[in-house]
């Protein structure tokens, strides 16, 4: 990697400014958990100093718009080849973390007022979608100063065909000016789309959501009525809480009394809200499938199998 030059332009004059060293790493964890978006705009922080299975703790669990996790780890004095075997030690843990596991970690080693790990993603990321497939796939990402050559070439071979490891880095290099201004400069080792865009190693490609699946099979048609169970279990009138398909979009609810249309989702977190549902995790887009029945008692997921 080229060496990171930087200058400060002061009165039309170019004045080189020092590169410098500081207690780098533990400075540097607290700004990425005040402000990820030095790493990138599009990513989260679920939890930091997160504690394995076998007892060791990740630095930062961040997750990005598609859902997908990134393990941060930063090289702090450790060698670029032992933090590079250290996170992919920690993958091992992390690809098998379900919905209920990342909000058990958002609870415990977070620092949001969310509790839930849907309505954080939704808070941040703003998206709505029927089903977000949390933890889909993984990244590894190594935060350091200095990268060497040889940490480069293993990253390089890893991350490339057939292997298509996750593994990327972000070189930091810290600065002080004359007058004690502080500065630093980021560059990836790998493009910055790498944490942010659909994994390419995928195995399995993003699946259909159940909605767009009923509708393709025609389990699901413009006309039906359908009903938000929960309410109806906790003695919500049924005519309160049922919509019509009326096209085969995403927003394809309608109820009696707005002209308005809904996704599945935003019109259960609507009701959720209106009638004070108990126990009902509005946020969870996986939900949606168990939550709707129709006429004859079904639930989407029952539908769906028959």
């Amino acid at each position: 990697m080229q060496e990171i030059k930087l200058w400060n332009i002061e009165n039309d004059k170019v004045i080189q400014v020092s590169k410098s060293r500081l207690d780098y790493e533990n400075r540097l964890e607290k700004w990425l958990i005040e402000d990820i978006s030095i790493l990138s705009n599009d990513i989260a922080v679920i939890g930091s100093q997160v504690l394995t299975s076998f007892g060791k703790k990740i630095d930062i669990l961040a997750i990005n718009s598609l859902g997908e996790l990134i393990i941060i780890e930063l090289k702090r004095d450790k060698t670029y080849r032992e933090i590079i075997a250290q996170t992919l030690d920690y993958a091992t843990w992390v690809k098998d973390l379900d919905y209920d596991d990342l909000n058990n970690i958002l609870n415990k080693f977070g620092k949001t007022e969310f509790t839930d790990i849907g309505e954080y993603f939704n808070s941040v990321f703003d998206k709505e979608s029927e089903e977000i497939d949390f933890n889909s796939d993984h990244k590894m990402l190594i935060v350091g100063s200095e990268i060497d050559d040889s940490t480069i070439r293993i990253i390089d071979y890893l991350s490339s065909e057939p292997y298509s490891v996750n593994v990327n880095a972000v070189n930091f290099n810290y600065f002080k000016d004359k007058d004690g201004k502080e500065y630093l400069a980021q560059s990836f080792i790998k493009p910055e789309g790498n944490i942010i865009e659909e994994s390419k190693s995928k195995k399995r490609k993003r699946s259909k959501s159940i909605i767009a699946i009923l509708f393709e099979t025609e389990k699901l048609k413009v006309g039906q009525k359908l009903y938000l169970k929960p309410a109806i279990n906790q003695n919500v009138p049924r005519d309160k809480v049922c919509a019509e398909i009326v096209n085969t979009n995403q927003n394809c609810l309608k109820t009696n009394d707005s002209d308005e249309l809904f996704s599945f989702s935003k019109l259960r977190r609507i009701w959720t809200d209106k009638y004070n549902l108990k126990d009902v995790r509005k946020f969870w887009g996986f939900g949606v499938r168990y939550d709707w029945i129709n006429e004859e008692g079904k639930n989407l997921s029952d539908i769906n199998e028959e």
